[in-house]
Formats: structure tokens, sequence, C-alpha cells
């Protein structure tokens, strides 16, 4: 643009000059008037000279719809984030895990790490199935968490290895044991029928619904047999004493009789074997007992 004010410059001084020229040839007087033919030539010369110029310049200026303008096109640059770097081993988990007190399902579960979170390892067992870390839950506590849904972010090798704890042994609750003992043994006679009557005491934590005794002579090889009862009763003679009692709990005391004998067993070693059991009809936990009677 400089260069082109500087061709209008020196074209505007050349035109100027020519025409002082022109000027100075004229001769003196009021009544002298320019002739066509004087200044023609003159004007001729200039408007070439002029026209030169301006088709220079026309050469020299691009015009409005020059493809020298330059177009700007936008591109637009995607950048991807780096990814996060982790000064202390990490990690994630695809399905919410329970964190434990050990390495095994048997240990309290004292926190959980849930999926979308990170959390700080600082530890593997040796078989390097758990990963003892921050509980997510609690940042002040530790727990151990199974790695099978889990992701580790971060060199976990340089990890110190702790043994597996030893496995929790489950608290076991007794179950109730059953005892009895025999308070008294003795032979009891109704008319001209002999019978033997134990009386028991249940000593257990369980209670007692049925039993039974067999009676054997050891002389006569005799078995007298009371099958099965339900309940517990005192006989005294012919007569029964008290209520029935359907079972016998913790403390209580009953009696079993076996069946009659049509002889006087006395002096005679005789072997008893008592059965009880928590259910009726001799069913459920059963306890037997043997003891040998002279009456």
């Amino acid at each position: 643009m400089i260069r082109n004010n500087q061709i209008l410059k020196r074209l505007s001084c050349f035109l100027l000059t020519a025409l002082l020229l022109t000027a100075c040839n004229l001769p003196s007087g009021k009544d002298v008037q320019p002739t066509g033919p004087t200044l023609l030539p003159v004007f001729q010369t200039v408007q070439a000279a002029a026209n030169a110029t301006l088709t220079a310049q026309a050469l020299l200026l691009p015009s409005q719809t020059s493809s020298l303008i330059p177009t700007l096109t936008y591109t637009q640059t995607v950048t991807t984030p780096p990814s996060p770097t982790f000064s202390k081993p990490m990690l994630s988990v695809s399905k919410e895990t329970n964190c434990r007190l050990g390495q095994d399902i048997s240990f309290d579960i004292i926190g959980k790490l849930v999926t979308g979170v990170m959390a700080e390892v600082v530890a593997m067992d040796t078989s390097r199935q758990y990963y003892y870390i921050r509980n997510p839950q609690d940042p002040q506590g530790f727990c151990w968490l199974w790695g099978y849904f889990a992701t580790t972010v971060g060199d976990v090798t340089s990890l110190p290895l702790f043994t597996p704890m030893p496995t929790t042994i489950p608290t076991i609750t007794a179950t109730p044991i059953p005892d009895f003992s025999v308070v008294l043994t003795n032979m009891d006679v109704c008319g001209t029928n002999y019978y033997f009557q134990i009386k028991i005491h249940n000593s257990g934590i369980a209670p007692w619904s049925s039993g039974s005794i067999i009676a054997k002579d050891t002389i006569t090889s005799t078995i007298s047999v009371e099958l099965v009862t339900n309940t517990f009763q005192a006989i005294a003679g012919c007569t029964p004493l008290g209520d029935i009692q359907n079972d016998l709990i913790t403390g209580e005391t009953g009696a079993l009789h076996s069946s009659n004998l049509n002889y006087n067993p006395t002096g005679h070693a005789i072997l008893i074997t008592i059965k009880l059991c928590s259910l009726d009809n001799l069913t459920g936990i059963c306890l037997t007992r043997e003891l040998t009677f002279t009456p």
C-alpha cells in the first residue's frame, strides 16, 4: 500500500511539472488565450502516463475477491487426559465386596468396598488372594478384601506379605445332655405277684418322656419286662402313688416298674436294664443304664 502511494505522488508531481512548463511557454498578455493544439499533446501524454500507472497499480493491488485472502479453517483437537497416577497401590472392584477381620468368610464383616471407589492397598496374604486395605468405611482402620473382583493400580509386587490369620473357630452351643441317676430299687408285692420298681432322678438338662425296664433273674433266667411307658408313676403294693407324670424335667424324680412275676425272687441276683428317651415311644435321644439288684 505504501508503494502505491509513492507512485501516485510521483504521478502528481509529473503532471504539475508539465503544466508549469506549458504555462511558461505561453505569450504574456490578457488577450492571449490558450489554443487547443498547444495543450492537447501535453494532456494526452499525461493521460497516457496516468493510465499506465493505474494499470500497474491494478496489477499490483489484489482485488477484493482475490484468493490471496487467507481462509481460516477450524480444526478441533481432542486431547485425551492422562491416566491418573497413584503414589500408593490402589484397587477397585467390579462387584461390591465385603471387607473382613481376616482372610476367610468365617471372619466378621467390618466394612465393604463398592464399585467406583478406590481403596489403598497396604499388604497381601501369602496366597495373594486377599488384599489388606484401608477400610473404606473407617479410614483409620484396615480390613481384608477377597481379590476375585479386584483390579489393582500401581505396583503391588513390593507389598509386604502377611501370614494368614488362623480361621476363627465358631462358637458351638452345647447340645443339652440328658442324664439320670437311680435313687431307689426295690421289690414290691401285689397279691401273689412280685415286681421291681425303679425310682429315677433327672440329673441332666433335657426332659425324659418315655422309658422301659427289663428285669432278668440270673438264677432262673426268668425275664420281667415293662415294654414301653410314656408316663412315670410310683406304686406301693397294688396302689398308685401321686399323680401321673407325663415326663420328667430337670430335677424331677419318677418311677418305672416291671411286669409281675408269679414267684418270689428273694435272694436271686436280678439284672435290671433301664432305658429312658427324650420323646414318646422310646424315640429321640435315649440313654441306657444297667444295674444288679438282689432283693
